[in-house]
């Protein structure tokens, strides 16, 4: 019997890049989480409910966001 996987329903981790709106100072590879459900071993999880869409349209907002940092990048 072949298994399948719900997709939706399972966390996925990014990895984003860039810098913080007040220093400039930068970040690499800080992990988000795309849902917003926190558990026990999420003590890497830098950001949660970002998916890659979200993510996408931060880097096209550059400075334009409510985030008090800037993506620039990003990876899975």
């Amino acid at each position: 019997m072949r298994q399948t996987r719900n997709n939706m329903n399972e966390p996925r981790f990014l990895f984003i890049s860039g810098y913080w709106k007040d220093d400039k100072e930068k970040f690499e590879d800080y992990q988000v989480k795309t849902s917003d459900g926190r558990d026990e071993n999420d003590d890497n999880v830098f950001f949660y409910g970002m998916n890659e869409d979200v993510i996408k349209d931060a880097i096209k907002q550059k400075e334009n966001t409510i985030h008090e940092f800037v993506i620039t990048s990003y990876h899975k």
